[in-house]
């Protein structure tokens, strides 16, 4: 309802800034406004064409022109607010004796940000379902032996393989993430958005990671919407190690990494434990500890690990959305924080967030750590 109210909102208002005192005659703006109304309420038509607002059972074709059209939608919003407000501004230095006017006629200034809309709409769905390229960041772990600097991780989170992203991607991001030959591969949460009958074929490239001491996950809080109990088998027969409050320790003597992972908290709201951080570690060598948690909201309250690695957010998706979703997370959305000493690693996500498939600024990415021990970086 939410999501179909604030829709409904995007299009009364470009319906006032644009469409009404724009160019055309009556038939046109009647044209234009229909097109609008319908395109701004793709959840309601995925609910009654394809049986969910999120997870539709629809053909990709007329999923990813859906998606580039409401998202087309939602740019023009922001381009019409800021259009309003430069015309806001010039009309009160009017008051005051200026003569400044917005540029440009209105029939040129309607058709330029359409234009530019349509084309931020088509390259943001672009980026939200290509194949994500390799970020490489070295952290600095105080606690790492000097014998384990250099270790490897790569992380993958959010894959969301559900009605875009399907069997043939997740295979080139296998591909891309072995060929980086890790140590370890961590996958933090939101595997899919569908359940095991829908998708067995298109996750089973994930059987194809490879790492020199293997992979491992948690569940995120869509696994959960999709019957996390049916899932977790399949999971785990495609080799990944789900971690639910508990921790593997890595390497060989001397140069121990402990790998921990924590359950979604929506495991709470369908009846598990959920999160755990003390049986988490219990029995963890002193040596350098990564938490995988698919929700970086909690860590402030992991002390105790040297570095947190953590999703959900998606980066923001929209440069300019980032301190809104932060403000839903804890003040964390994308990149790396120090959290009381705590490296904390949000990922923008490797793919998308069938919501709104949509990326501006904020790229996908496979992201490869390499940890260093103290002196060595």
């Amino acid at each position: 309802m939410i999501l179909t109210l604030t829709s409904f909102f995007l299009f009364a208002y470009i319906l006032i800034s644009l469409i009404l005192p724009g160019p055309g005659g009556l038939a046109v703006k009647t044209a234009a406004a229909l097109l609008c109304l319908v395109f701004s309420q793709k959840f309601l038509i995925y609910e009654r064409l394809g049986g969910a607002f999120f997870a539709p059972d629809l053909p990709r074709p007329f999923l990813l022109v859906m998606e580039t059209l409401y998202a087309a939608l939602v740019i023009l919003f922001f381009l019409l607010l800021l259009k309003d407000l430069a015309g806001l501004v010039l009309w009160l230095s009017r008051q005051m004796g200026g003569s400044w006017h917005l540029p440009f006629t209105v029939a040129q200034r309607s058709g330029g940000l359409v234009a530019l809309a349509l084309a931020l709409g088509v390259f943001g769905v672009w980026q939200s379902v290509k194949v994500p390229a390799v970020r490489t960041v070295e952290i600095v772990l105080p606690n790492l032996p000097a014998q384990a600097d250099g270790f490897s991780l790569v992380q993958l989170s959010d894959i969301h393989i559900g009605p875009l992203l399907k069997g043939p991607w997740l295979r080139s991001v296998v591909e891309r993430s072995n060929a980086l030959h890790p140590d370890a591969v961590v996958l933090t949460g939101d595997f899919i958005d569908g359940t095991p009958d829908q998708l067995a074929a298109d996750i089973a490239p994930l059987g194809d990671l490879r790492a020199k001491y293997g992979v491992y996950g948690i569940t995120g809080n869509h696994e959960y919407y999709y019957n996390v109990a049916a899932w977790l088998p399949v999971l785990e027969r495609l080799g990944v190690d789900m971690l639910h409050n508990e921790h593997r320790v890595l390497g060989p003597e001397g140069a121990e990494v402990v790998i921990a992972g924590l359950p979604d908290p929506t495991e709470k709201r369908f009846g598990g434990p959920g999160p755990d951080f003390e049986a988490a570690l219990k029995g963890a060598p002193d040596t350098a500890r990564v938490l995988l948690a698919h929700q970086p909201g909690g860590a402030r309250e992991h002390q105790g690990v040297d570095m947190q690695l953590s999703g959900h957010t998606h980066g923001g998706l929209i440069f300019f959305l980032k301190s809104l979703i932060a403000r839903f997370n804890a003040g964390f959305v994308n990149g790396e924080y120090d959290v009381d000493g705590l490296k904390l690693y949000v990922h923008p996500g490797t793919g998308l967030w069938n919501g709104f498939s949509y990326r501006l600024g904020v790229p996908s990415e496979i992201t490869r750590f390499i940890l260093r021990a103290p002196g060595n970086s």
